[in-house]
């Protein structure tokens, strides 16, 4: 299953991939690029969440 998080800007920006990990990375990406706040991807890969994606409900 995929994995989600949302900006911790709240800026309403979602990021996913298919392992915290990854969403970590994204987040980190998102947050340096979008608001210039560095974050560490470890970090942050803890708030990722399992998710059911539309297509595997299919």
């Amino acid at each position: 299953m995929p994995f989600k998080s949302s900006c911790l800007s709240h800026c309403g920006t979602t990021v996913e991939g298919t392992s915290p990990r990854e969403v970590g990375v994204r987040l980190k990406e998102h947050m340096e690029e979008a608001h210039d706040i560095p974050v560490d991807p470890l970090e942050v890969s803890e708030f990722a969440i399992e998710y059911e994606s539309a297509d595997a409900a299919i």
